[in-house]
């Protein structure tokens, strides 16, 4: 008997996807690249999980002996406050910023062709187009929020392909912003019930983390006491696994962003080629039949040659570039 290993499938990005693959397809490579995938993300936005995670704990402290015990804020709340604020902030950017970086080079080399410094090489390229279109795109969502929520909730929708369309097309904060738009139209619905679904699912799967840390202060408010050196270890390694989790699920939301743009790049674009290669194909039979030489061999017969056709796909042809990152 014949004993052959399977090889297994491995996840691609350039392809249409279903609703349902779509969901489906972030968790399928996060399995596939985990090790790989989660050390990116440990080195460049771990450092800042960590300062939060530090944070939160001293807040929760603080808060609890100034507030609960004293009835009063201390200065000491606000720093820490400011703090967390910050690390999440930076921490967020850094999260999306490597998730889709790891995703270009994933799809532009190929799994396991690059290491975590060419993931920290495009990181440092972009980081700052990305945190700038972070500034406008939240203006134009705020805006939009201010004008009674539906033009803010279609901007949130329709802007959600910006941060990926810097790094993987290298471009401009503006030229993101425009491009967004363009690739979106048409498939806005689709696009929000899958932000929609997907944001349910990770958010539920987020209380599973989420509920140790508020049984330890709700124990220690009933109580009555302050929080003691065990209910701090133990607070403490709650919000450490809340901030691991969280770094993991915002993550996988950028992951699953990028399979319905590729998704819907894929669609758009494929059909187009398709159309072009058949047309191509009849273009080629005719051409064929066009240059077909009529001459006689040595016994008289007559043969048919034909003269050699050029590639009529030339290497700037956009269609078939249309997936390749612009460097």
């Amino acid at each position: 008997m014949n004993k052959t290993k399977q090889k297994k499938e491995i996840v691609q990005f350039l392809e249409e996807r279903t609703f349902g693959d779509i969901i489906g397809a972030p968790f399928q490579f996060i399995i596939q690249e985990f090790k790989p995938f989660a050390g990116s993300l440990l080195k460049f936005a771990g450092p800042f999980v960590a300062l939060a995670f530090l944070a939160v704990s001293l807040l929760a402290n603080d808060i609890y002996s100034s507030v609960v015990m004293n009835g009063s804020v201390s200065d000491s709340t606000a720093v820490y406050g400011v703090i967390l604020a910050i690390a999440l902030i930076l921490g967020m950017l850094a999260v999306t910023v490597t998730t889709h970086s790891y995703i270009t080079l994933y799809v532009d080399k190929g799994k396991g062709n690059f290491t975590k410094d060419d993931v920290g090489d495009l990181l440092k390229k972009n980081v700052w187009k990305v945190f700038g279109a972070g500034i406008l795109v939240y203006i134009m969502v705020f805006i939009g929020m201010l004008l009674i929520y539906i033009p803010g909730i279609y901007l949130v929708i329709a802007l959600s392909f910006v941060f990926l369309i810097i790094i993987y097309e290298n471009a401009d904060a503006g030229k993101s912003i425009s491009r967004s738009f363009e690739v979106i139209k048409g498939r806005w619905w689709q696009t929000f019930g899958l932000i929609l679904v997907f944001g349910m699912i990770i958010g539920a799967t987020s209380y599973v983390f989420i509920i140790p840390i508020y049984a330890v202060i709700i124990a220690a408010a009933i109580s009555g006491t302050q929080i003691g050196t065990g209910s701090v270890i133990l607070l403490t390694l709650f919000v450490f696994l809340y901030f691991t989790a969280y770094l993991f699920f915002m993550s996988m939301q950028q992951i699953m962003i990028a399979f319905q743009y590729f998704s819907i790049s894929a669609g758009k674009n494929g059909v187009r080629l398709k159309d072009r290669i058949a047309a191509i194909n009849e273009d080629d039979f005719e051409e064929n039949s066009e240059n077909t030489v009529t001459e006689k061999d040595e016994t008289g017969e007559i043969k048919e040659s034909e003269e050699p056709n050029r590639n009529r796909f030339s290497e700037n042809d956009d269609d078939i570039n249309r997936f390749k990152p612009k460097q």
